[in-house]
């Protein structure tokens, strides 16, 4: 179970929680919260031009020790995204990650080097503890990446990728894990 689900749950919440909830999951306090908020100043001031960016990488430098992970200010995030854990999160340049994702600790996704383009992260997907997502792929909707995966290549709606290097299992296989 998803942790915002598990907070409904906990507390009573009548209200059944979407995939992609308009609020952040957990509370205007938690780390989450607080990432996006500085990444969202940091991305708007990045954009105003040579002026902001002094600005925008001061507030750069307050994320990386406050929480110990780098957004970088060109990533596009969505809504309700949810950092757990951020300690080691490391998400490139030009990134895409799209509303209700999940991302743990110690995760890398960024460029493979060759191409310089960055992963696009589909809407609910998860991204658990120490896996690497990388190169110009897209991570589908609802799309688990498994700890420690090292993925390089695209990942259907729904699936799951394991292991060095990451192997596709189809959705019907998460019963059986």
């Amino acid at each position: 179970m998803r942790p915002e689900r598990e907070m409904a749950v906990t507390f009573g919440d009548a209200m059944p929680v979407s995939p992609a909830p308009k609020r952040l999951p957990v509370g205007r306090m938690s780390p989450s919260s607080g990432i996006l908020r500085a990444w969202q100043r940091m991305s708007k001031l990045w954009a105003s031009g040579p002026a902001g960016r002094v600005l925008a990488r001061a507030i750069r430098g307050h994320i990386r020790r406050a929480y110990g992970c780098y957004i970088a200010p060109t990533t596009k995030v969505g809504e309700a995204v949810y950092l757990p854990h951020p300690v080691g999160v490391v998400i490139g340049d030009n990134a895409v990650i799209a509303d209700g994702v999940t991302i743990y600790q110690n995760v890398t996704i960024g460029q493979d080097g060759a191409a310089g383009r960055c992963p696009r992260i589909g809407a609910g997907a998860t991204i658990f503890a120490g896996a690497t997502v990388i190169g110009d792929i897209e991570i589908g909707a609802g799309a688990v990446i498994g700890a420690n995966a090292v993925v390089k290549t695209s990942v259907p709606a729904g699936h799951i990728a394991v292991g060095v290097p990451a192997r596709i299992l189809p959705p019907s296989r998460r019963a059986a894990l």
